[in-house]
């Protein structure tokens, strides 16, 4: 007798993590999973300027521009705009809630904290801080 019922899938999120450390049970490139791959995806993200990305113009956020404006209430309004059009159509296994900007001008930075639930048959609640600072 064959079994047709539909048995609930489960989502497993799977990147190769980029620092390429070598995992010691395969000897391979260590992997992220679920959150910890979401999380590496979304900085990914953040980290890419508009156009960096080949053939992806609008790929990224470009967050770097941001540091060289005076920043007020509308730069703010703007960076979120950027991170969760980029957020949005870039991240598929996030569901976005909120992002916020900080100012840091005692550090030369802006700090973004992005919080979402990661899309799968368990929602996971997911914060990323993340740091943009000037080179000296």
């Amino acid at each position: 007798m064959v079994d047709l019922s539909v048995k609930a899938r489960r989502e497993d999120y799977v990147d190769v993590d980029f620092s390429f450390r070598v995992s010691p049970i395969s000897g391979d490139v260590a992997l992220k999973r679920d959150a910890e791959a979401v999380k590496q995806s979304v900085l990914n993200i953040l980290q890419t300027a508009r156009g960096e990305k080949p053939f992806q113009p609008t790929f990224g956020v470009g967050l770097r521009n941001y540091l060289f404006e005076l920043f007020d209430p509308s730069i703010a309004v703007l960076i979120e705009e950027d991170v969760t059009f980029a957020i949005e159509n870039f991240e598929p296994r996030l569901e976005l809630q909120s992002v916020n900007v900080i100012d840091q001008t005692d550090r030369n930075g802006i700090q973004i904290t992005v919080t979402g639930r990661i899309r799968s048959p368990e929602p996971t609640p997911i914060e990323i801080s993340f740091i943009v600072e000037r080179l000296r």
